[in-house]
């Protein structure tokens, strides 16, 4: 069952909390406008739930790739 977001705030406030994402990653700066067009809604959830599928955090707080195989 996935969890059910209605902004890209809320999304981009999870992988935060979940992953210790940067949030300004995801939003435009004054130097670099293109970032918020590519960070769109679907991309940013599909990116939290490739982390979740793929990814696991280690005891020192850092991610580690899966090496669990699919079946």
């Amino acid at each position: 069952m996935q969890e059910e977001f209605s902004s890209k705030m809320e999304i981009v406030k999870t992988l935060e909390a979940e992953w210790g994402e940067n949030p300004a990653g995801f939003y435009n700066s004054k130097t670099n406008k293109s970032v918020e067009k590519f960070w769109t809604y679907n991309r940013c959830l599909q990116y939290l739930f490739k982390l979740r599928r793929e990814y696991v955090r280690t005891e020192y707080g850092r991610m580690h790739k899966s090496m669990l195989k699919k079946v």
